[in-house]
């Protein structure tokens, strides 16, 4: 007890020490930061200076941090959104990485995939809502009755349809959007069992989902059940991926295991239907799961990657930058801070002072940065990289601020490091004997300056080869083009229902009188049809025979892209006709037109005319030769030949109408709505937009790396060409003396001029020797992460050297003109 006792004396003792040292420590601080304000505001000039190279280097790292949060970061908006994978077919010996989900398929990995809580298909397709209002086309997806327990979201009114009614027969029942819920039936909670028409049917309304949600995305206005007969789930199904899957994951399962799985059914699949053993060895099919979000944004990780190192490469020019300036300040206030170490305030006090100062700079820089960022996201709405339909929102969250917070405390920290280095190695105290003289803070110092010019500049120079070279690639696409005319062209789709249009000759007797139709409109000069339009998110493709051709051994099966097109589609899109003929309007036999890409491929010799295509038992001849276009991406498509058919010998239920126009495009809609519902009043045109603003969105992911890295890149320069020039500026301010002292033993201004450009120049050769090093690195490493960069460009790589010496030549010759104008006798006065 008596030890206890007397201890407590001693722990109140320690405590107390330990509080009051704690007490010193935040005043001292908190003086720190008063002193340093005042500072600021007696140099007003160079602090502004320093946090508006802090607010660009660190708003460009939020602009891009911001993008990829919104795309890697941010939570969907599912639970355990991380568990949600799609399913797909795949023949990676075709090409084909995803393949889509038959109905057998899918059945197949509902019963015997144990990894997955869940798996649930769906089909997105288009319906026309038909109330008191002028019909409207509308975004449905028929879905299995397990896709919401997959997508863990429940509607917030009514319920989700049951398995019962995913049968055939039973299907006529409907879950709303919320946003179709409240602009077309005002919200009101009694839609809950009321009936709805979509085309000619009704459906009975048995649930709302929440605000905000989407599947498989935003624009979905309403879900129907799934529901198939057993002929469309029986073994002559497979292949027929018109349809797709996703599953929830159980707690704990990886997706290597979960692709293994798959993967041993898609084995045992084929162990079981032999007809199908020929298919899988030379497809080398197999069933595939990727994550949702991967799924969804593609290979956009590589081109932010690219981007957020780009970024970091100009916030490292920021740093050296600001060190240049800080060391710039702290040799206007060596004296002042030699006074303040003679009151007593030691090496670790000054130095505390610094990273106080330094850090104070990058917060209000930080902030400038979150503004400058707000303006970046817009800037990258703008140009297309925006995906908030599919649940991918750019927003400045907590994240975003935290993350920037954080860059802003590293350039705070790697910005001070050289003048911390610099307090500590100088005997600042000296200054106080020095009387007035102007003095650097060393030898070693402005090397050290000059040093970090030369970095910024290596790291600017190789900044704008890289923008350089992806702006040479950008270009390059724009060249080659997407093998079609894409300005004043109209584009409109229909979809026809089954109930008023239930056979082949009905479909296409409606698109022939509808393009009798539109042909007739005020300044159309061509008009066309087609059931899968470039750039349009539509496509098909499969497997096709050609009379006579035998894949090599082991080899796949030829594979096209699909259409089915009038005969004046190919000429209202100015798509030549290389050999043969185009189509006429009444074939008497039936015919088909590839374009050069399936011509080479299977007939490297150019006798593809007159060959046939198709399938056995209704080929069609090849009696013209087109040339290649481009239809999902301006890098590569899924599927690179294309085989054309005569639409009113192959038609479909739907597709694309084109029109070309004397006169604006924007003002076709009103008049192609009113002849489309002269034909049928219970018909609606949707997904009407330009042909040009589809080919410009396609090149969203292309124009928005290409604009970004030459802003960066530009302000890498401009940062590495500040520094040139305020190194230089401070070495000629600090060497007045020195050069008053040359002139007045005879140097003449040119001798003065030539030291000082020579001073400069050694720093620019320097940069530009590492820069272009460093451009062959990183050339590889944009070759290897963004498909249509090349290699090295010599023209590039020259043009960018060239350009940053210019620049960097401008940064020169201003202060080494104000050094030779120096006046001799006044610097020897000064000195």
């Amino acid at each position: 007890m008596r030890l206890a006792i007397s201890a407590l004396p001693l722990t109140g003792c320690d405590t107390g020490d330990a509080d009051a040292a704690s007490n010193a420590m935040l005043s001292g601080m908190l003086q720190d930061i008063r002193y340093a304000l005042r500072s600021f505001v007696k140099g007003r000039a160079s602090a502004l200076l320093i946090v508006a190279v802090f607010a660009l280097a660190i708003g460009a790292n939020a602009t891009v941090f911001g993008v990829f949060n919104g795309f890697f970061l941010r939570p969907l908006p599912y639970p355990n959104d991380d568990r949600l994978v799609m399913i797909y077919d795949s023949m990676p010996k075709m090409g084909v990485d995803d393949g889509g989900t038959s109905i057998p398929g899918y059945l197949d990995w509902r019963a015997q995939a144990h990894s997955f809580e869940e798996i649930a298909i769906f089909a997105p397709s288009r319906r026309t809502l038909r109330a008191e209002e002028e019909p409207e086309q509308i975004d449905v997806t028929r879905a299995s009755s397990s896709l919401f327990a997959v997508l863990g979201v429940q509607p917030a009114l009514g319920r989700e349809f049951t398995e019962d009614e995913a049968a055939v027969g039973n299907e006529r029942v409907i879950v709303l959007s919320n946003h179709l819920w409240r602009t077309r039936f005002g919200a009101r909670a009694d839609v809950i069992g009321h009936d709805v028409r979509l085309d000619d049917d009704l459906f009975r309304v048995i649930g709302v989902m929440p605000e905000g949600f989407g599947f498989p995305d935003r624009n979905v206005d309403a879900w129907l059940p799934f529901a198939f007969t057993p002929a469309q789930a029986a073994d002559t199904q497979r292949g027929q991926g018109l349809a797709h899957s996703i599953g929830r994951m159980r707690p704990n399962v990886t997706l290597t295991a979960i692709n293994n799985e798959l993967d041993a059914i898609a084995r045992g699949i084929v162990a079981r239907l032999p007809q199908l053993a020929e298919f899988a060895e030379t497809t080398g099919y197999t069933v595939r799961a990727r994550p949702l979000r991967d799924y969804v944004v593609g290979d956009l990780e590589q081109r932010l990657l690219v981007l957020q190192a780009l970024v970091l490469a100009v916030l490292l020019i920021a740093c050296a930058n600001v060190a240049n300036l800080q060391l710039a300040r702290m040799a206007a206030r060596r004296k002042e801070l030699a006074v303040r170490a003679a009151l007593g305030a030691g090496t670790g006090r000054l130095a505390r002072l610094l990273l106080i100062e330094s850090t104070l700079l990058a917060i209000a820089g930080a902030g400038g940065g979150l503004a400058f960022a707000l303006g970046g996201i817009a800037l990258v709405r703008a140009l297309g990289l925006e995906r908030a339909r599919d649940g991918f929102e750019l927003a400045l969250d907590w994240r975003v601020v935290g993350a920037t917070a954080g860059a802003a405390l590293f350039a705070a920290l790697l910005s001070a490091l050289l003048p911390l280095l610099a307090i500590l190695r100088e005997d600042v105290g000296r200054a106080v004997q020095e009387s007035g003289r102007t003095n650097s803070l060393g030898v070693a110092t402005r090397r050290w300056r000059g040093g970090l010019v030369v970095v910024q500049l290596a790291i600017g120079g190789a900044l704008l080869v890289g923008a350089g070279l992806l702006t040479k690639s950008f270009y390059e696409l724009q060249r080659r083009g997407p093998g079609f005319e894409a300005e004043h062209i109209w584009t409109g789709a229909v979809s026809l229902p089954r109930t008023r249009y239930a056979d082949d000759g009905a479909w296409a007797r409606f698109i022939e009188q509808a393009l009798a139709e539109l042909r007739t409109l005020p300044g159309i000069t061509a008009a066309g049809f087609t059931t899968a339009l470039p750039f349009s998110g539509q496509n098909a493709g499969a497997t096709i025979a050609i009379d006579g051709y035998t894949p090599p051994a082991g080899g796949p099966p030829p594979v096209a892209q699909l259409r089915s097109i009038d005969e004046g589609y190919l000429g209202a899109l100015s798509i030549p006709i290389l050999r043969g003929r185009n189509f006429v309007a009444h074939e008497t036999e039936r015919v088909a037109i590839v374009d050069e890409t399936f011509a080479q491929t299977y007939w490297p010799n150019g006798d593809a005319l007159g060959k046939r295509v198709g399938y056995p038992d209704r080929w069609s001849t090849i009696v013209g030769i087109a040339r290649h276009v481009r239809h999902d991406s301006f890098t590569k498509d899924t599927f690179e030949p294309t085989v054309y058919w005569h639409y009113a010998q192959q038609p479909g239920p739907g597709g694309m109408f084109v029109l070309r126009a004397a006169v604006p495009v924007a003002s076709l809609t009103l008049a192609a709505r009113a002849a489309v519902a002269r034909l049928d009043p219970g018909l609606a045109l949707y997904d009407v937009v330009p042909l040009k603003t589809r080919v410009l969105r396609a090149l969203g992911p292309q124009r928005a790396s290409m604009v970004l890295t030459l802003a960066f890149a530009a302000l890498a320069v401009a940062l590495a060409v500040i520094g040139v020039y305020g190194v230089l500026a401070w070495a000629v301010a600090q060497r007045v003396g020195e050069i008053g002292v040359r002139m007045a033993l005879g140097a003449q201004a040119a001798d003065i001029l030539q030291m000082i450009v020579k001073e400069g120049a050694t720093m620019i050769l320097a940069g530009l020797v590492l820069g272009t090093l460093g451009a062959l690195g990183l050339s590889r490493v944009l070759a290897a992460r963004i498909p249509e960069v090349g290699a090295m460009d010599l023209l590039v790589l020259v043009g960018a050297v060239t350009s940053l010496m210019c620049v960097a030549v401008l940064a020169i010759w201003f202060p080494a003109r104000r050094a030779s104008r120096v006046d001799p006798m006044q610097a020897l006065r000064q000195e």
